[in-house]
């Protein structure tokens, strides 16, 4: 049918039948091609964005299931080897604090028990070896969630002690290090917050405000570089965490006996006096253990244990 439409125009306008035969000459071939360049040329951004799109999209579900492994280790009572939010100050004296992403680029070059990674992979059942690398040949299940399809390490990042909840953010670039840069990490509440309050799910947002000047010129035009109106901030995948904090209040209206409140792998942590009615504990992650014992002295009787997700007001009488 095509060999037909082409050669019967042909034939009217005189041209031999042996001719069309023949085959294309150069010069047909010539605008075939170009023809298809452009064609292809026009395509191309089309089907680059739909790769770029169903790249994101995987990331932003892989990400949502490590927030979940994360969230769900808030109630581990092994602040060292599986509670995640095992942060300096909310951990008892024999513990061992989670190693945290300080680094916007570097990956990972060695794997500890504290590693944030180290912990999600234990409470997916996995076994790493500690003091290898993460890395596909020696580690391939501990890379698939340190690092993104893209080879890039995926971070962890908690944010500066405050009052009223713990945050984390899990960041993961997708864009080679020749496109994209991160600034380097600060550790402050103003460089977490850049990260936390920005849309990153906008195709044509714009990186934070706080990035100038802690990024070339270059850097930060490559972000709001795009076409037809977008840019490339849509490129960093950004997931939130929010762990609240709570108090426990107790009311001690016994004569003799002591309310000692343990936490934090800690005991005590928290002492109300005999008869010293209304006291409230410093402020403590969601999630954790409390125990309760009371007596005239320590470690006297166990009189109460439960985890931790709201205020709770304890009465001794």
């Amino acid at each position: 049918m095509i060999l037909y439409t082409y050669i019967l125009p042909m034939r009217r306008m005189g041209v031999p039948f042996t001719r069309l035969l023949r085959g294309f000459s150069l010069l047909e071939m010539v605008l075939v091609l170009f023809v298809l360049g452009i064609m292809a040329a026009a395509l191309s951004p089309a089907v680059r964005d739909v790769v770029e799109k169903a790249r994101r999209d995987a990331e932003a579900k892989s990400l949502e299931e490590l927030a979940s492994t994360v969230t769900a280790s808030f109630e581990n009572s092994d602040l060292s080897n599986l509670n995640v939010a095992a942060l300096p100050g909310t951990i008892g004296s024999g513990d061992t604090a989670t190693v945290f992403s300080t680094s916007t680029s570097a990956g990972y070059a060695n794997t500890a028990a504290a590693d944030w990674f180290t912990k999600v992979a234990k409470l997916r059942g996995l076994t790493p070896q500690m003091g290898v690398a993460p890395t596909a040949t020696a580690q391939p299940e501990l890379a698939r969630i340190a690092f993104n399809a893209l080879g890039n390490p995926r971070l962890l990042i908690a944010a500066p002690a405050e009052s009223g909840c713990q945050r984390f953010l899990l960041v993961s670039l997708m864009a080679r290090s020749d496109q994209l840069v991160l600034p380097a990490y600060e550790g402050n509440t103003a460089w977490f917050d850049a990260l936390w309050n920005n849309n990153w799910e906008s195709k044509t947002g714009a990186p934070p405000a706080y990035w100038s000047g802690r990024l070339t010129p270059a850097q930060l035009a490559a972000w709001s570089a795009g076409s037809g109106g977008q840019t490339q901030v849509n490129r960093l995948c950004v997931h939130r965490i929010v762990l609240p904090k709570f108090r426990v209040s107790v009311n001690n209206n016994h004569p003799t006996e002591q309310a000692f409140v343990s936490f934090n792998n800690t005991n005590p942590a928290f002492t109300a006096p005999a008869n010293s009615g209304a006291s409230v504990t410093p402020e403590i992650l969601g999630g954790r253990l409390v125990i309760i014992n009371r007596g005239a002295t320590w470690p006297g009787v166990e009189a109460l244990r439960f985890n931790l997700h709201e205020n709770p007001t304890v009465t001794l009488q």
